[in-house]
């Protein structure tokens, strides 16, 4: 009779990468777990680099300045960042990191801008990072080294009030740009747009300085402007968009005009009106939308929020509809609940 093997069979260290890795990764879905995936290595000789295949996602938030004993603040930042810049030094051996969140947050902001601009650094250039998100607080200056980048496919950035790129941009991998609260200076967002030549998606939320956005990328198809909590009454913008299909206002509707935009397919406008007090800028605001519905009569598909549907009744939306030139069978109106 055959002895029974005493070597234990393991199953699971038997399966092909691909699958491995794949548990590994439902295991790093959650951003606080990523750990977990790199204490595997200890397993077994099998498992000792698997966790560099995985695609993980981090985020580094900077400990919130609250109340307590004298020191203690301090002392919460220091080993947060010496584990943080530890565990950093690491993670860059990942083939892939699908997103890293830098959240800095703090009443003394220009102290620990160098840090702010090593984890800049290790997003831009030590790491194959996908995804970049970056929220700072007001005057942090986007280092220059950044502007080059080609693992970038998602790139946020909000509160990074100083964007100047001395050269050329250079984000050729980006297919998402968003931005928020961002201050814009004369030529910066052209730098940026001419260095995004595989941009698809634009958001701009809560933006200044930008008055006239001209967009030549060929492959961009979905551009989404939210000025809302912007207070400037003087505030107007002219947008120029041979190529773009899906457009979606949010905000206040304060002198938009659109200019070459014969490719549009969807419209979103979702404004938010101030009604109940008659003043010149809230007439100057139902203007801008009426001017607005004759610029889009060519769309197929027109969607509104309730506050445009008080502006503009339908039976006026029924005239613009008649105007449209692939007869009323296309244009579709859709309201916003």
């Amino acid at each position: 009779m055959a002895k029974k093997s005493k070597k234990r069979e393991d199953r699971l260290s038997d399966l092909p990468d691909s699958i491995l890795i794949r548990i590994l990764s439902m295991l790093c879905e959650d951003t606080e777990d990523s750990k977990k995936v790199v204490r595997t290595s200890v397993l077994s000789n099998r498992w000792q680099f698997l966790w560099m295949s995985v695609p993980v996602s981090l985020e580094i938030e900077f400990p919130d300045h609250i109340f307590g004993p004298p020191g203690k603040w301090e002392r919460d930042v220091l080993d947060y960042l010496i584990s943080t810049h530890r565990e950093l030094n690491y993670w860059r051996s990942c083939q892939k990191i699908k997103k890293f969140s830098v959240v800095y947050d703090t009443r003394d902001p220009e102290r620990f801008v160098k840090d702010v601009d090593l984890w800049v650094y290790f997003a831009s250039k030590l790491a194959n990072v996908e995804h970049f998100k970056l929220r700072c607080e007001d005057g942090y200056v986007f280092p220059q080294f950044a502007y080059k980048n080609t693992s970038w496919r998602k790139l946020d950035i909000q509160l990074c009030t100083n964007l100047n790129p001395l050269a050329n941009v250079d984000w050729s991998g980006v297919v998402s740009l968003s931005f928020r609260f961002i201050d814009w200076t004369d030529g910066v967002m052209e730098k940026v747009l001419s260095g995004c030549p595989n941009l698809e998606c634009l958001e701009l939320y809560q933006f200044l300085g930008v008055h006239c956005l001209e967009i030549s990328n060929a492959k961009l198809r979905k551009l989404i402007i939210d000025n809302s909590e912007i207070d400037e009454c003087d505030l107007s913008l002219e947008i120029l968009a041979p190529y773009i299909q899906n457009l979606k206002f949010l905000g206040s509707c304060r002198r938009i005009y659109l200019r070459n935009v014969a490719s549009l397919v969807n419209v979103v406008l979702d404004f938010d009106f101030c009604f109940g007090k008659e003043d010149p800028l809230q007439r100057k605001e139902c203007t801008c939308l009426k001017e607005l519905f004759h610029d889009v009569v060519h769309v197929e598909k027109l969607e509104l929020g309730p506050r445009c549907i008080q502006v503009y009744s339908y039976s006026s939306l029924s005239k613009i509809k008649k105007k449209n030139q692939f007869g009323t069978s296309y244009l579709r109106l859709n309201f916003l609940g």
